[in-house]
């Protein structure tokens, strides 16, 4: 029996959709991620694993744990998140058929326990890897009240050498090669009228603050004209630019003190935020200037965009992964949306990708995940990290 067959045997979906489900029954919105990080330092625990447990506020750790390599192979890293968005509509955990329902199935202690049922078969078929083969989980994800303080932690501990990585495989996103995300930012732009706010009926609607509101939303709408006519990303399509809140005006006869956009800019690789923020900037300024308006556009949550290159030894990985159990070959795709990856390419320039069980109910009211496709995740965790790390 090859050691493909001999780990293959040892999955045991049955196992990771009852780990699921019992994390799934543990609360863990963000900044109240201790039950379950105590859960699954005890699952690892089980598994005859040594954990690093790495505070990064108190009561909310990090996770770390290692299959050591027995020569010197390259180290893989699987990875995810703990924590979870607010139960907003009480969403009961049960099963369905072939899908297991609950806040967290899909995003993504799904996922989380496909890393274990991965680990526990590697380990049950007594496969020597030649390269570590790192298994962490981190808070902080999900809320923008903990900044993101897991995942950097993560970074920090990659870069002080606490952990290692030479690839990362994030186990979230559906059943695909997620090899890119572009950047993204929040942006706000103030437009300040220099005489204040006055009676409507001793200003000319022509010079009203509003009036040139509107011509800045005409001119985000031909801005992302030209975006769509000018270089579309293979994987993700066009950029984006978008508006989602809109505020001018405080009284119905008085003009604005003020006019308050605020939306998203989304760009492909081969740009960055500071050279976004400027292109914004110069959007604003004329218009700005031809209504006797100062001008402030600001940015935050800004993240810059990743892309993992096909040919990647990682991505090699997962696809013959994929392949050996399916007989074809993953889909490549890009995302306009960011996540960890975009984190970890920028704060440990260690390459990164995803594959999941799924994401197509991540943050809905009814959240679930298929457990067979929990199962097939977990395979593929396993042959990718045997193909990633080789065997001794």
């Amino acid at each position: 029996m090859t050691e493909t067959q001999a780990v293959l045997e040892k999955i045991n979906g049955e196992w990771i959709a009852d780990l699921t489900e019992e994390m799934v029954r543990i609360p863990s919105v963000t900044m109240d991620e201790a039950a379950v990080c105590i859960y699954y330092e005890g699952q690892l625990r089980e598994l005859g694993l040594e954990v690093d447990v790495r505070e990064v506020t108190p009561g909310r750790p990090n996770l770390y744990a290692r299959i050591q390599g027995g020569a010197d192979g390259p180290a893989l890293m699987l990875n995810g998140h703990l924590d979870t968005i607010p139960n907003q509509t009480d969403q009961a955990c049960y099963r369905e058929g072939d899908l297991l329902f609950g806040r967290g199935t899909t995003d993504m202690k799904g996922g989380m326990a496909a890393i274990l049922g991965a680990a526990r078969a590697l380990i049950d078929a007594d496969i020597s890897l030649a390269g570590d083969l790192w298994l962490t989980a981190v808070v902080g994800h999900e809320e923008p009240e903990a900044e993101k303080d897991g995942p950097r932690a993560l970074i920090e501990d990659i870069n002080n050498n606490r952990i290692a990585a030479d690839r990362i495989i994030i186990v979230e996103g559906p059943d695909l090669l997620w090899l890119m995300s572009m950047g993204s930012m929040v942006f706000t732009i103030r437009l300040t009228p220099d005489n204040g706010g006055q009676h409507t009926q001793y200003v000319a609607f022509g010079e009203n603050p509003i009036r040139f509101a509107g011509d800045l939303v005409a001119a985000i709408l031909d801005r992302q004209a030209a975006l769509d006519a000018g270089n579309v990303h293979p994987l993700a399509g066009a950029e984006r630019i978008d508006l989602g809140i809109l505020h001018a005006g405080d009284y119905f006869n008085r003009t604005p003190t003020c006019c308050r956009f605020t939306g998203t800019r989304r760009w492909a690789p081969g740009k960055d935020a500071g050279g976004i923020l400027a292109e914004l900037r110069d959007l604003v300024a004329p218009i700005a200037a031809a209504g006797g308006m100062t001008a402030e556009v600001t940015m935050e949550h800004e993240r810059e965009p990743f892309e993992t290159p096909l040919d990647d030894p990682v991505v090699a990985a997962v696809r013959d992964a994929h392949r050996h159990l399916f007989d074809e070959d993953p889909e490549a795709v890009g995302k306009r949306i960011v996540g960890d990856a975009n984190l970890y390419v920028h704060g440990s320039g260690v390459p990164t990708i995803y594959y999941g069980p799924s994401n197509e109910t991540a943050h809905a009211d009814i959240e679930n995940v298929s457990m067979t496709r929990l199962t097939d995740s977990a395979r593929v965790y396993a042959l990718a990290a045997i193909n990633y790390c080789g065997l001794c």
